[in-house]
């Protein structure tokens, strides 16, 4: 293959400067904002824009600025080449097209683009991969059957755009209407009015100005003779190129080639002036040397500091799923697994009056039957451990941004208040007589009711009125009289949503002296938005600090209200509310927990994920090994990236040294030091371009997100101990430890052996490393040098062997 078939260059564009080429070309902003007239419509290109004019498709700029563009062409030969002559439409237009985020071309141009300007490589094989790469994103993500319905495309007509291939990849050659008619079963009369309706011109006369367009370049940039240029573009024989040009030119081709002779050479010096120019410009920008990373430096003096005590938020409660899933084998097998890995306090369970179970009917007239309800709790006191029960009406459902996968709500219809109070009086009653007084003074009781949510989706009662003020005073004074050490409190909300339904609710409860022993809330990086024609929407916050403000905004509703004193619970939390989003299966979470765990630390007091297992959202459409799901173990308990993450924080000291960005440094009481380090980063700007879920496609690319590598130096001075000094590392990241990257290896292929899945299960583990440390003598200290690339997470333990 020809390499000069393709080719990649940097410019600064010229107002009013016109082009037309005989090459498919893409152009990308590096920096700065362009204007690109094509035909009848004008594109402003932003820096990351990308737009594709079609061969043969005469462009201009408009207001340029000091825009710096990257172009990069390709031979229709070349394509023809590589599509074994198949004829392909692509449409690409990140200004007009807003369905693509165009992440995996944007990357592309950042890293050709660096290699251009400051590759120091003897030949061009880097810049020719990476347009190779360019052409085959092209192929694999943007051809298009029906250019028509492609929003702003210039040139948009298919058969138009089928006549510009076969133009341009036999411009040397013979170019016939009739025979070009024929293979696209139409007449040839036809395609002409076509022709001339969106070019302007005859179809003969603006093959041969194609070709003369052709002759120019290759008279002033090569020495060949006018024979060769005129078989080179198409002619028949030198007389009738000659002929043509001077109509065209009033001069003779050789008459040409000795005036723009010297003009090229000025060409070719004033470009390698730009070159410089672009070069210094460009230095600084973030965008093209992202991958070069980023570096810090952290000290810890133990004489100076011995740590503090706290809480590990993240490691008090887990949310498990409704009190009926817990009645099933697998749910109850995942819970008691990652109660023996995790070591968390409390399991939060919901919808106690679900039909399911079989309780009641609502009447209020028949006692209540707590068969069903038992073999959940009975199997969390079994197993030692603590019940977090919400008692408001939560549907078993799987949610995507784009709408429900399903929705069941199983809520039992109380026809009255009384019925309600009936059933929760006789709950009370039965757990206390079944379990004892001590052992259900640790569970907490919490009344969950969304405000902004329409009534008929929270009331626990038909029939009377309802209000959740009303519902709460019950269920308080009840769990209070029969249990008084339990803890009782709600309403898990969301701050944004709903500030001032809550602050009106807690004023009124404190002022009735029922005041809750916690407040509860959600937590997810959402902002809320409304589109053109006013509808809400929820979509991601560009601002990673997101979470960190929704929780200051807590604590300060808190302070209003006069809970001051009340525990914080965040009950779910999660990058995603989203069951189908692949990102929940990815080193991107794992990472995003621990960078949130270490934000929140000190806010909150309890922290709780999502979801245990995949368990809780499995449907249907769960075919594959992953699913999307929000659990940290699939349905096959293989453990997930989160999971790892859950497993390196419970893993810290008791004694907290120091925290920051990308670290979390505790002491153990033996004296031994384990550090979290960890590169998280946001997603990318063209992933909030499109939908919250990120497609199992995307996923390998990684182009949903940004990231950099990151470098850490950790000095820890005056350690004490004798004997020799070992650092141990668990390295998560997508090589080790990420089962979505092993799953990437078989091609996400959905029929697998059981062997198979063992097999992924067993090697989708962090990679473990010990090495001796070397102690400096001077002051006791140990350095450790860690890199890490983007999302990963690693727990490092210093410890000595006496």
């Amino acid at each position: 293959m020809n390499f000069d078939t393709c080719s990649y260059e940097i410019v600064r564009p010229e107002k009013n400067e016109k082009h037309i080429i005989m090459s498919l070309t893409l152009l990308f902003a590096i920096e700065g904002s362009a204007t690109v007239n094509v035909l009848e419509d004008s594109f402003v290109l932003n820096e990351g824009d990308v737009v594709m004019i079609n061969p043969g498709v005469e462009y201009s700029f408009g207001d340029v600025g000091e825009s710096i563009v990257g172009r990069a062409l390709f031979s229709m030969k070349m394509i023809g080449s590589v599509m074994k002559g198949k004829n392909v439409l692509f449409y690409c237009n990140s200004v007009a097209d807003k369905s693509k985020s165009y992440e995996d071309l944007r990357n592309i141009f950042y890293h050709m683009t660096e290699e251009y300007l400051y590759g120091s490589r003897q030949s061009d094989c880097r810049i020719d991969s990476n347009l190779y790469l360019i052409l085959d994103t092209l192929i694999e993500n943007y051809q298009t059957q029906n250019l028509n319905e492609a929003q702003g495309n210039p040139d948009n007509d298919v058969r138009m755009q089928q006549m510009m291939q076969y133009i341009i990849g036999n411009l040397d050659q013979e170019v016939n209407l009739t025979e070009l008619a024929e293979s696209m079963y139409v007449s040839a009369s036809t395609l002409s009015r076509i022709f001339k309706k969106n070019t302007g011109v005859y179809f003969a006369d603006y093959v041969t100005r194609l070709r003369l367009q052709q002759s120019l370049l290759l008279l002033s940039s090569t020495d060949q003779n006018m024979t060769q240029i005129a078989l080179s573009c198409g002619f028949t024989n030198s007389s009738s190129f000659n002929r043509a040009f001077r109509k065209e030119m009033n001069m003779s081709p050789s008459q040409y080639r000795e005036l723009h002779s010297e003009d090229a050479k000025k060409e070719e010096d004033e470009k390698k002036k730009i070159d410089v120019e672009i070069r210094e410009k460009l230095e600084n920008n973030v965008a093209i040397h992202g991958g070069v990373g980023v570096s810090d430096s952290i000290s810890v003096d133990l004489t100076e500091n011995d740590g503090e005590d706290y809480e590990k938020i993240w490691n008090r409660m887990l949310n498990i799923g409704s009190v009926n899933d817990l009645t099933r084998a697998n749910m109850q097998y995942h819970t008691e697994y990652l109660h023996d890995k995790l070591h968390f306090d409390m399991a939060r369970i919901w919808t106690l009056f679900s039909t399911k179970l079989m309780i009641t009917d609502g009447s209020g007239r028949k006692a209540c039957n707590f068969n069903m309800v038992d073999i959940a709790l009975d199997f969390l006191v079994r197993n030692h451990i603590k019940v977090f029960l919400s008692l408001g009406r939560k549907p078993d459902m799987a949610a995507m941004s784009t709408g429900e996968i399903y929705k069941m709500d199983d809520y039992i219809p109380f026809v009255s208040r009384k019925a309600w109070e009936t059933a929760v009086s006789e709950f009370f009653n039965h757990i206390v007589d079944r379990y004892g007084l001590k052992e259900v003074s640790d569970w907490i009781f919490e009344l969950s009711s969304i405000p902004i949510l329409q009534e008929e989706n929270i009331r626990l009662w038909q029939g009377d009125s309802y209000s959740v003020q009303e519902a709460y005073d019950f269920l308080y004074k009840t769990v209070k009289r029969k249990i008084p050490d339990a803890m009782v409190g709600g309403f898990g909300g969301t701050v944004e949503d709903d500030w001032e339904q809550l602050r009106s609710l807690y004023l009124s409860l404190v002022a009735k002296d029922e005041t809750p022993d916690f407040v509860s809330f959600l937590l997810f990086p959402y902002v809320n938005s409304v589109d053109d024609e006013g509808n809400y929407d929820r979509r991601v916050c560009k601002d990673p600090e997101n979470e960190l403000r929704q929780v200051r905004q807590i604590r300060e509703l808190m302070e209003q209200s006069g809970l001051s004193d009340s525990k914080l619970f965040i009950t779910e939390w999660n990058i995603s509310i989203s069951n189908r989003n692949y990102v929940n299966d990815s080193c991107f979470r794992a990472s995003y927990i621990a960078g949130r765990a270490e934000k929140l630390l000190g806010h909150v007091d309890a922290l709780s994920i999502m979801s245990s297992t995949d368990w809780i959202s499995n449907y249907m459409d769960t075919t594959g090994l992953l699913n999307g799901s929000i659990g940290l173990i699939s349905t096959d308990r293989i453990l997930k990236p989160a999971y790892y993450s859950f497993a390196f924080l419970n893993a810290l000291g008791h004694k907290l040294l120091a925290h920051g960005d990308h670290y979390i440094i505790t002491k153990t009481d033996n004296g031994s030091i384990r550090m979290l380090l960890f590169n998280d980063s946001w997603f990318s700007a063209g992933y909030f371009l499109g939908p919250e879920e990120v497609p199992l496609e995307r996923m390998g690319s990684g182009s949903y997100t940004v990231g950099q590598a990151l470098e850490l130096s950790v000095t820890i001075r005056h350690l004490q101990g004798t004997g020799n000094w070992y650092i141990k590392r668990r390295i998560l990241n997508r090589n080790h430890g990420s089962i979505l990257d092993e799953w990437q290896k078989f091609q996400y292929e959905t029929r697998l052996t059981r062997s198979d899945v063992k097999y992924l299960e067993s090697i989708s583990v962090p990679k473990l490393t010990l090495e001796k440390a070397e102690l400096e003598d001077s002051d006791h200290s140990i350095l450790v040098n860690a890199r890490l690339e983007p999302h990963e997470v690693c727990m490092i333990h210093i410890f000595s062997m006496d």
